[in-house]
C-alpha cells in the first residue's frame, strides 16, 4: 500500500519538528508534539534518544531517554502529556522546561559559583541518586559510579490553533506548557520545582516546502543554590516533502536565552527525516550537533506515532 501523504493542514510538520527540536536539546520531542496527524483525535507517540556532552564538567554525561505520551485534539484545541524514563551516568544534568540543563544537581552551588569559562571538577560517588550519597565540595560536583534509571518529570501542554490557511501563511498556533515537579534534586534528573511556559508557532509554505518559527517564554523554578534565568526558547527551520512518498527532510536550529547564569546560552543544529506510513502512522529520526557548552555535543533521536483505537 502506498504511504499516505499528510493531509492534516499544518499538524503534520509539528510532529516532525518536535522530535528534532527536543533532540537538539538532548531530549525527545513528545512534550511538544500534541497535534495528531491526518485529523485523528487521539494519538500515542513514543521515542528513544541518546545524548552525550561534557557541558561544564570535567567528565562526560551520557543520557538515554525513553518517552511515551498521549495527545488529544479537537477542532481548535489540543492537549498532550508525556513521561520520560531516563538512564544517565551523572546527576548533574537536570530536566528544566522539558530539556536537559547542566545545573549540577545537588551540586548546583558549585555551578552558581563558576568563574569565567572554567571546567568544573568531578569526583565519583557510590550507589544511585544524584551523587550516590556523597556531597559536593565548594569546587567539585559528584558523578555517579554507575548508570541509574530514573522516572523523569511529566510534561503537559495545551494548544490552540488560531489560524489555518492555504496561502503562504499556513498556520498560527498558541500554547501553554508546564513541567510538573515529580522528582527532586536527589533523583539526579529533577529540580523539584515547577516550570511554566507560553508560546506561539508559525508555519509558512510554498508547495511542498515548509518554513517554521517557534518561540516560547519560560519561567523556571530555582534550585536551592542556583537561580535559573527565565527566558525564551526558540527554533526555526525548513522542511521538504518529497512528492507522494510520504518522506520529508527537515533542517533546523534551536536554542534559548541563557538559563544557567554562569553558562552560555544553549544552541544546536539538527537534521532529520520523517516517514508517513499507512493508517495514520509515522516514523522519524534525527541527528543534532551542539554549538554551545550548555548543549549536548551530539544527540540522536528515533520516534514513532500512531492513532489510538478508532480515533
Amino acid at each position: 500500500m502506498r504511504p499516505e501523504a499528510p493531509s492534516g493542514g499544518a499538524a503534520w510538520w509539528r510532529s516532525v519538528v518536535a522530535g528534532l527540536v527536543l533532540a537538539a536539546a538532548g531530549a525527545p520531542g513528545l512534550p511538544w508534539s500534541p497535534e495528531p496527524l491526518l485529523g485523528q483525535t487521539v494519538r500515542y507517540s513514543g521515542s528513544v534518544s541518546y545524548s552525550t556532552g561534557s557541558y561544564l564538567f570535567a567528565e562526560r554525561t551520557h543520557s538515554f531517554w525513553l518517552s511515551n505520551g498521549l495527545s488529544v485534539r479537537g477542532p481548535k484545541l489540543s492537549a498532550s502529556a508525556t513521561l520520560p524514563l531516563i538512564l544517565q551516568n551523572s546527576g548533574v544534568v537536570s530536566v528544566v522546561g522539558g530539556q536537559p540543563v547542566p545545573t549540577g544537581g545537588q551540586g548546583s552551588g558549585v555551578v552558581g559559583r563558576r568563574a569565567g569559562d572554567g571546567t568544573i571538577g568531578t569526583r565519583r560517588g557510590g550507589g544511585s541518586g544524584a551523587g550516590g550519597g556523597m556531597l559536593p565540595t565548594d569546587s567539585v560536583v559528584v558523578f555517579r559510579d554507575q548508570y541509574a534509571l530514573e522516572v523523569g518529570d511529566p510534561s503537559l501542554r495545551l494548544g490552540y490553533d488560531a489560524y489555518s490557511g492555504f496561502g503562504f501563511l499556513r498556520s498560527v498556533s498558541l500554547s501553554l506548557g508546564t513541567k510538573a515537579p515529580l522528582r527532586g534534586l536527589e533523583s539526579g534528573v529533577g529540580t523539584g520545582e515547577w516550570d511554566v511556559g507560553a508560546g506561539a508557532s508559525v508555519a509558512m509554505g510554498v508547495g511542498s516546502t515548509w518554513f517554521f518559527l517557534d518561540g516560547a517564554h519560560w519561567w523556571f523554578g530555582d534550585l536551592p543554590e542556583l537561580e535559573l534565568e527565565d527566558g525564551v526558547l526558540y527554533s526555526a527551520g525548513v522542511s521538504r516533502l518529497f512528492g507522494e512518498s510520504g518522506t520529508s527532510l527537515i533542517a533546523s536550529i534551536s536554542g534559548s536565552s541563557r538559563i544557567v547564569p554562569t553558562a552560555a546560552a544553549p544552541l544546536s543544529v539538527s537534521l532529520g527525516l520523517s516517514r508517513f506510513l499507512d493508517r495514520g502512522r509515522s516514523l522519524s529520526l534525527g541527528l543534532t550537533a551542539g554549538l554551545s557548552e550548555a548543549s549536548p555535543d551530539l544527540s540522536a533521536y528515533f520516534g514513532w506515532s500512531l492513532p489510538v483505537g478508532g480515533s
